[in-house]
């Protein structure tokens, strides 16, 4: 029943009005047993990758929607790769004569689009391109990567490090869920940070874009280093590392009200 739940996360109205051709549309799923504790790897660089709870047991799901509109005659396939400690979800591009390549012709809108839903207990690592890399209402640590998509977390109880060269990261922090270090970096992609005032955190900012925050900081000027700011904050009663480093992106530390704060 769940694997059918993370085929309705894909809607054809959200998909390009030329990729929604239903000849140009295929669905693959897959989902089996991991060994508890396992590194879960996904490498999606051609659409939007979504991650979700799993429950307690160490069952993998994933679902996809490949849209094969390469302009080359290569085809987008979805393989599954379980290890004794880890999992490999990887989208190849399959050229005419079999082989597997990296190369993106020119104008080609060949999409993949993935759904996960992540058991407790494991740890994400997932690299993607331009698409969207999103992770809500998880329980493990996350490892995200774009080039220029944007990242989302929300509701996820581990650890988060993330970065992205060009693209916008959105996350929100739940309180006491880990004393783990947390690292969020980029180039040129802004960053912003939604947190509530009892989290203890202690924070650094680092970016030559500007900076904006509910928060008290204490601000470093650098003028002849990049990034030319540095800021530090403490929330609550401090503690656990929280890390924002941009070249030229800009930075924001928001607050949010929770039940019971004031």
């Amino acid at each position: 029943m769940r694997t059918i739940a993370l085929i309705t996360l894909f809607s054809l109205a959200a998909l390009p009005l030329d990729a929604q051709r239903p000849q140009d549309l295929a669905r693959d799923s897959w989902s089996g047993p991991i060994t508890p504790g396992s590194t879960i790897r996904v490498d999606n660089p051609f659409g939007d990758t979504r991650l979700r709870h799993g429950g307690s047991e160490s069952t993998l799901e994933v679902a996809a929607i490949l849209q094969q509109l390469a302009i080359d005659g290569s085809r987008l396939e979805l393989r599954v790769d379980i290890g004794e400690d880890e999992a490999v979800i990887t989208v190849a591009r399959i050229n005419l004569d079999g082989n597997v390549t990296t190369e993106i012709p020119r104008g080609d809108k060949a999409r993949s689009d993935l759904a996960l839903m992540i058991p407790e207990g494991t740890t994400v690592a997932v690299r993607g391109g331009t698409g969207l890399v999103e992770a809500r209402g998880i329980r493990t640590d996350v490892d995200l990567r774009t080039t220029s998509g944007t990242i989302r977390v929300a509701s996820t109880r581990g650890a988060i490090t993330a970065h992205s060269d060009r693209g916008a990261m959105e996350i929100t922090l739940e309180t006491g869920v880990t004393k783990k270090p947390q690292k969020l970096s980029s180039v040129t992609g802004s960053i912003t940070v939604f947190t509530a005032a009892d989290n203890d955190l202690d924070v650094t900012m680092k970016t030559s874009g500007t900076l904006t925050t509910d928060f008290t900081l204490n601000v470093d000027h650098r003028d002849n280093e990049e990034p030319n700011k540095t800021a530090t904050a403490k929330i609550g009663r401090g503690g656990a590392s929280l890390e924002l480093t941009s070249k030229r992106g800009d930075l924001a530390l928001r607050r949010v009200v929770t039940k019971g704060t004031n």
